[in-house]
C-alpha cells in the first residue's frame, strides 16, 4: 500500500523528481504526461463573443478558457481556449488553438526535448482524447446559471 507521502510513479517519472528548469518548463516523457492526473481548476466565458460575418449573416459564438492542474509539486498546468460549436445540430465544446502549459516533453530514451510544437500537439491530443470537457461543462453551467 502506498503512503500518501510517497512519490507517485508516472510511467517511470517519480512525482518528487519533477523540477522546474531554468527556462520555466517541467520536463517529462509523453507516457508520463499521458498518465499524469489533471484536475479542473478554473473555466470561464470570454467577455466578448466572437462575431463572424458569413454571407451577410452575423454569427456569434460562445467561447472561453479552461485551466487544469496536477497534484504534483511543482504543479503542472495545462490551459486552453474553447468555443461552443452549434453547427452540427447538437452543441459541443471544441478546443480552439493550441494549449498553453509549463511542460516540455522529452524523448524517453535520451532525455532530449521534443520541442514546443511537438509538445503542444501532444498536449492538444490528450485534451481532445480525454473526457476533460465534461468537467469544464459542469463548471460553466454551475458558474453562469
Amino acid at each position: 500500500m502506498q503512503n500518501s507521502s510517497d512519490p507517485i510513479d508516472y510511467n517511470g517519472v517519480l512525482s518528487d523528481s519533477l523540477q522546474v528548469s531554468q527556462d520555466g518548463y517541467i520536463r517529462m516523457s509523453l507516457p508520463a504526461f499521458m498518465e499524469l492526473p489533471l484536475s479542473h481548476f478554473l473555466s470561464g466565458l470570454d467577455n466578448e463573443p466572437i462575431r463572424q460575418t458569413v454571407e451577410g449573416v452575423t454569427e456569434t459564438s460562445i467561447s472561453g478558457y479552461s485551466e487544469w492542474l496536477s497534484d504534483t509539486s511543482p504543479r503542472v498546468t495545462v490551459g486552453w481556449d474553447w468555443r461552443l460549436d452549434l453547427t452540427t445540430g447538437s452543441p459541443r465544446y471544441l478546443r480552439e488553438g493550441m494549449p498553453r502549459s509549463n511542460i516540455m516533453l522529452i524523448d524517453s530514451a535520451n532525455g532530449q526535448d521534443l520541442g514546443e510544437e511537438t509538445t503542444e500537439a501532444s498536449i492538444a491530443s490528450r485534451i481532445d482524447l480525454d473526457d476533460l470537457f465534461s468537467d469544464l461543462i459542469k463548471h460553466i453551467i454551475s458558474r453562469y446559471s
